[in-house]
């Protein structure tokens, strides 16, 4: 028989591996960013000139792309994401993206969370958005992060709830990393759990391991907000609120059309899938023909985002294209991640809000408004968006802030995320997020012995009853023979409720129901209650 580990032994192993989690999170950030840009200036870069913003950022040119050199952005985007495909095959069976990294976490398995499948995502992501194909960084460094976590986990031989709270932590640890929003990711790997509130002890996990993923990415490549501002206006301002109140309002519409195609796409894709290298072929050339109209549609479109925090770059580009731009952006996405290439969907939700919030400030200047700085909406636009469509507005208001260089956003900020959130429900990108909180391990007990006692009664079938109740005798070896199977010699005769449905027992036997609410008050032995009902239902 196997010793258990003492106490000091358990938590010297968690700590280890919370330690060793947060710090491969912040090298598979590294790994990822250094290979996106590599692939993105090899591939992408040579067939169209890419506009260099800010560190790690550019931008596609505003209007269509002419010459020879763009009938071979379909063919390059086709390109990668077959190449995609092929590279998910090496990663063998894993989970997708971060929507699997959290069902995994919230079923507690995590066996599709390997080592392997995170050098394929690795390599798939930046071929994919290297090549053109629309999508986001998060998801793969997510599924990066969370299967290193879950390798360390199995490592060392943390417990299964342990583990999985380790792998929530590098989930969030690895995001914010990559972004340089370490708080947020820390909120995020709680929140991201569940449709509604936050898991706390995920929370308490991702606290010190985001700092660490955020320190190893900082010693790479410094610290430089992704989208730093200067200056988000007043903190409280009448038209610039009502603006802002406008762009929560269009990030709730532009959310539910990013969540209602992108699983539409995935549903009618889903037999197509069957041939994944001619499905990969196709729908890559569509997205590339695209992005020939539409060049800022392709790869993963950030630059779009720094453009809108420029109130001459906003009034710049062409109406047309800050008007088309989010829907065509959701319908890349959508296309390209449900065909076989490989990215994230939170990134997308960035871009689609940020130039709502963008477009918003234009249309009220050209009103005659003075809505403040264009940074402030198309912040708001990033955090009302994202928070809507992941079901996690704390999370993106806070890391809308983080990227924006710490900045105190106005009240409006705040007012268009409520907005956005109150006004798309239940809706999300991410199905496995859990729909409500769970019930404790207590309540679980009670469910799973009324239904075995339920099960039970079924398969044996009914007996005849004298009076509804009656008193039952069984031969068992050791015993006089009277009673039910677990009653003591000295209490024979006690009732067989054996017969009885579950329902009908709890309603019409008020002691067996004052028994339930005792053992729920108490945490009794909720077996003892049901003890006579489980047993007698099985002869």
């Amino acid at each position: 028989m196997t010793e258990r580990p003492g106490p000091g032994r358990r938590w010297g192993a968690l700590c280890a591996a919370l330690l060793l989690a947060a710090v491969a999170a912040g090298l598979g950030a590294v790994a990822l960013r250094a290979l996106l840009e590599l692939v993105t200036e090899v591939l992408l870069g040579s067939v169209l000139r890419l506009e260099p913003i800010a560190d790690g950022l550019w931008h596609a040119p505003a209007g269509p792309l002419e010459g020879r050199g763009a009938l071979l952005v379909p063919l390059l985007v086709a390109g990668g994401m077959v190449t995609a495909v092929l590279l998910s095959r090496f990663g063998g069976p894993q989970v997708n993206g971060t929507d699997g990294v959290i069902g995994a976490v919230n079923s507690r398995d995590l066996h599709g969370l390997t080592v392997r499948g995170a050098a394929a995502k690795l390599t798939g992501t930046a071929v994919t958005l290297g090549s053109g194909g629309s999508g986001g960084t998060e998801g793969p460094v997510a599924q990066v992060a969370a299967s290193l976590g879950a390798a360390i986990t199995r490592r060392l031989r943390v417990t299964e709830d342990e583990a999985s709270l380790v792998v929530a932590a590098a989930l969030g640890a690895g995001v914010g990393a990559l972004f340089q929003a370490p708080v947020g990711g820390a909120i995020l790997s709680a929140e991201l759990l569940r449709r509604r509130g936050m898991r706390g002890q995920a929370l308490l996990y991702a606290a010190p391991a985001a700092p660490i993923a955020f320190g190893v990415f900082v010693l790479v490549y410094g610290y430089h907000p992704m989208f730093e501002i200067t200056d988000f206006g007043a903190p409280w301002d009448p038209v610039a609120t009502a603006v802002l109140a406008v762009v929560g309002l269009a990030c709730a519409l532009l959310a539910r059309a990013y969540v209602g195609t992108f699983h539409r796409v995935g549903r009618l894709l889903r037999p197509a899938r069957k041939r994944p290298v001619i499905t990969a072929a196709v729908a890559g050339a569509l997205v590339g023909t695209v992005g020939i109209f539409v060049p800022m549609a392709l790869g993963t479109g950030y630059g779009a985002v720094s453009l809108g925090l420029s109130q001459s770059a906003v009034l710049a580009l062409p109406l047309w294209l800050l008007l088309a731009l989010p829907f065509v952006k959701i319908a890349t996405t959508a296309v390209t991640l449900h065909a076989g290439g490989v990215g994230g969907v939170f990134g997308p939700a960035i871009v689609i809000g940020g130039t709502a919030g963008a477009l918003c400030w234009r249309l009220a200047v050209e009103t005659g408004l003075d809505p403040g700085p264009a940074a402030a909406c198309t912040i708001a636009g990033v955090a009302a968006c994202l928070g809507a469509s992941v079901r996690a507005p704390l999370a993106a208001t806070v890391f809308a802030v983080e990227i924006a260089g710490y900045l105190v956003p106005p009240a409006g900020l705040l007012i268009a995320v409520v907005l956005a959130t109150v006004c798309t429900r239940d809706i999300t990108l991410f199905p496995s997020q859990e729909a409500a909180r769970s019930p404790g391990p207590y309540r679980q007990l009670i469910n799973s012995v009324m239904l075995n006692a339920d099960d039970m009664r079924r398969r044996a079938g009914p007996n005849r009853l004298i009076g509804g109740i009656r008193s039952r005798r069984r031969d068992r070896p050791g015993s006089s023979g009277e009673g039910c199977p677990m009653e003591p010699e000295a209490t024979p005769g006690l009732p067989d409720l054996a017969d009885l449905p579950l329902d009908e027992l709890l309603n019409s036997r008020p002691e067996v129901n004052h028994a339930v609410q005792i053992a729920l008050r108490r945490r009794a032995a909720v077996g003892i209650v049901f003890a006579g009902h489980s047993a007698g239902g099985g002869t």
